[in-house]
């Protein structure tokens, strides 16, 4: 239990330094959502439970330095006006579906599927929802898998995109950003030279030894 609290980080679970979990697919579905469904014991406690869709992804509990945090949280329904206006509501905007459904396979059996959602956040100068860079992918039992389960259960991997090179470029304009100035411990005067320094001019010495 002291293990725990001690690798506990803002609600979440912070592994040891040199350590990611970075399941497959098909661990995640078998291995953590599956046994979830089912209320069996878990392989570990690193996924908590956690309702994605009752805040903005920047209070989301955990180590905000991970690139991708996992969740579990039971489904929320869909407000759909067409077929190519599917949300899901959240307290700062909604989450809006961006790419289709993949199967997932295992052992040559539909086992989940999975999808990619973007957010949208609330415009508090208009009425209007702007896209953000986060995005979370949701895993959901499918086929054999989603049978006699306990509760509609899905796990999300929520993560932010990274800002694209040639975008950042155009953004910086030829300058460096604050955060890329904050991570260099030395400065560069303007007056240096490039190239090594000049030779040293030779020594000599007098009759007593000593160096002139």
């Amino acid at each position: 239990m002291e293990v725990e609290k001690r690798t506990m980080v803002n609600g979440g679970m912070k592994l040891p330094i040199g350590y990611r979990f970075h399941p497959t697919d098909q661990e995640l579905i078998l291995h953590y959502l599956l046994p979830k469904a089912f209320a069996s014991p878990l392989p570990s406690s690193i996924i908590p439970v956690f309702d994605v869709f009752s805040t903005h992804p920047l209070t989301f509990p955990g180590d905000q330095e991970e690139n991708k945090r996992y969740f579990f949280c039971k489904k929320r329904s869909e407000v759909s006006s067409n077929a190519h206006r599917i949300k899901i509501s959240s307290g700062d905007g909604y989450w809006k579906p961006t790419r289709k459904e993949r199967e997932i396979i295992a052992c040559g059996r539909r086992v989940g599927i999975r999808r990619t959602l973007a957010f949208y956040e609330t415009n508090k100068s208009s009425s209007k929802c702007n896209k953000t860079r986060w995005s979370m992918t949701e895993y959901c039992l499918a086929g054999f898998a989603s049978t006699k389960v306990s509760g509609d259960w899905a796990v999300y991997n929520v993560y932010e995109r990274k800002v694209s090179k040639g975008r950042r470029q155009r953004k910086s304009s030829g300058r460096f950003d604050e955060e890329e100035l904050s991570c260099i411990d030395f400065t560069i005067g303007s007056d240096h030279e490039t190239g090594p320094p000049p030779p040293s001019p030779p020594t000599s010495a007098d009759e007593s030894g000593s160096i002139i």
